[in-house]
């Protein structure tokens, strides 16, 4: 009947409106899924001012550690970019330990960073690795990639040997994990499971930001023209808590040692398999617009932050040595005055008996009258006591 169609006509009608609506739902919410990894995303807080670029993608609940210790949460991501919320001021570690010099190392138990004493005698070890493989510094290396080992690895051999400096074992796996694609963590996780075989106090990944404005890495910091590190963290590993602990007690140590040498702390939604060790970080040491020479000359400072972070201060390290050296020349001064003594002993001695041949010509006289002299010189303590000495 043509009532019939009409009903009919109309559901149609509005199926395939219904279907397109959801099309472009669909449209759009898969164009937001997709936003390029590798792309320069921004994050503005919420009067739109801006807070922090960051090369890789941002997810609602992301949290972000400002250089002033201001955190700030993602609530909002379109296209990439997000809007976030202030926080709170991050409450920071206490370090007052390094204000009195004592020998700290930090420890992890659980969710909780511990500060506690730690032999000088017990090993220092970290080891370090690069996910991706081809990261450069244009002004330097002339590309910010690089097939095959890239600028990175020159930062990362710099800073294994300022480590070093500071008496900490360090073993850098050099192994390449290319292409610079997805599956670089993925590839990059049987490295760092085969370097955490050996048990090391912390492990890093050395990397390099893409952000193209180098003046948010760019700083002259104790006079020296150097670059500015960020630290990140993922929050999607069991470990994240204290990873974040770890990377908040870097600052705070940073921050007091040499200002401004750390940039910030972004948390993000990955793991940067950091899930396999509580003290996991992953450092950025300045963008691909920033000089490599001014990097090189950061991981100085930085390696002397994760030292002191881990181990504690290099508290009198040279003075010990020189003070053992001082007890060294003291030692072999003392063998010196007591060999002189002996051989003026000894001087003494034979000259007696050169004496004595000559007064007696040898035989038993030069024997009684011998003994009888040492035990005058010596208060009767060797030789023959005289017959008319007193009792």
């Amino acid at each position: 009947s043509a009532r019939m169609k009409e009903k009919y006509t109309r559901f149609l009608l509005s199926f395939f409106l219904a279907l397109a609506l959801y099309c472009a739902c669909a449209v759009n919410a898969s164009a937001d899924d997709q936003v390029d990894a590798e792309a320069l995303h921004v994050a503005v807080d919420g009067s739109g001012a801006y807070l922090f670029s960051i090369h890789g993608v941002l997810s609602e609940g992301d949290e972000y550690i400002a250089g002033d210790n201001v955190l700030y949460r993602i609530t909002t991501v379109h296209n990439g970019n997000a809007v976030a919320e202030r926080i709170s001021e991050e409450p920071m570690p206490d370090i007052s330990w390094l204000d009195v010099g004592e020998a700290q190392a930090v420890f992890a138990s659980d969710d909780i960073i511990q500060t506690n004493a730690k032999s000088n005698a017990d090993k220092k070890l970290i080891a370090m690795y690069v996910t991706h493989s081809d990261e450069s510094y244009v002004p330097s290396d002339g590309s910010q990639s690089i097939n095959g080992q890239g600028g990175i690895y020159d930062v990362a051999r710099e800073f294994r040997d300022a480590l070093q400096k500071q008496g900490v074992d360090v073993i850098l796996d050099e192994s390449t994990h290319l292409p610079h694609d997805s599956g670089a963590y993925r590839r990059s996780r049987q490295t760092a499971e085969r370097l955490l075989q050996k048990q090391p106090d912390a492990i890093i990944d050395i990397h390099r930001d893409g952000i193209p404005d180098e003046s948010e890495y760019a700083r002259t910091i104790n006079g020296e023209e150097a670059s500015r590190v960020r630290l990140l963290v993922g929050r999607s590993n069991q470990n994240s808590s204290v990873n974040r602990e770890f990377a908040k007690q870097l600052k705070a140590v940073a921050d007091k040692q040499y200002p401004g040498l750390v940039k910030d702390i972004f948390i993000g939604k990955g793991n940067y398999n950091q899930d396999l060790a509580p003290h996991a970080i992953l450092l950025e040491f300045g963008t691909h617009t920033i000089s490599k020479e001014r990097v090189l000359n950061s991981t100085d400072m930085m390696a002397q932050v994760v030292s002191t972070t881990l181990y504690g201060p290099q508290t009198g390290s040279a003075a010990s040595e020189k003070s053992r050296s001082g007890q060294d020349t003291a030692v072999q001064s003392s063998k010196g005055v007591s060999g002189g003594v002996v051989f003026l002993v000894l001087s003494v001695i034979a000259g007696v008996i050169i004496f004595l041949l000559a007064q007696t010509g040898g035989g038993k006289a030069m024997k009684t009258k011998f003994t009888r002299n040492v035990s005058e010189l010596t208060g009767g303590l060797f030789g023959k006591k005289s017959e008319d000495s007193e009792p």
